[in-house]
């Protein structure tokens, strides 16, 4: 229940950072704001904040790209034993990646539609009952 709230929040959160970052760059549009009006950012940022428990995983987030965007994927993950997968606009998996690593990986839309990409935690031996992590993403 707190990861869907947590979700809920955030989402507006980049909405309204979103809607902030168009109309700070185009202030004769407000309220007009399409998709096409984003073309004029050079990148769209969003942090996600996550708690897991062990064997948990999350629902399958989607970055709507145009073909050639790439959608880069940051951990900020403190020791945790999560990885995540990355699927293409057709749902096939991309591949999977541990989150323990000091660098993103980038991922090229192949055509347009979504990127999906779904955390999963492993068994966590430690006292900690949550495993708290952080991701950044960004669309350029």
């Amino acid at each position: 229940m707190n990861k869907k709230i947590v979700s809920a929040a955030l989402s507006t959160a980049l909405v309204l950072s979103v809607s902030a970052s168009v109309m700070a760059s185009s202030p004769t549009d407000i309220g007009t704001a399409t998709p096409s009006s984003y073309a004029n950012l050079e990148a769209r940022e969003v942090v996600k904040y996550y708690s897991l428990t062990s064997y948990e995983e999350t629902e399958k987030e989607a970055f709507v790209l145009n073909k050639g965007e790439e959608l880069t994927v940051f951990v900020y993950n403190s020791g945790f034993p999560i990885t995540y997968t990355v699927y293409d606009a057709d749902g096939q998996a991309l591949g999977t990646y541990n989150t323990n690593t000091p660098y993103g990986r980038i991922f090229t839309a192949q055509k347009n539609g979504p990127l999906y990409v779904q955390f999963k935690a492993g068994a966590n031996s430690s006292f900690v009952k949550k495993m708290n992590f952080s991701a950044k993403f960004a669309i350029s």
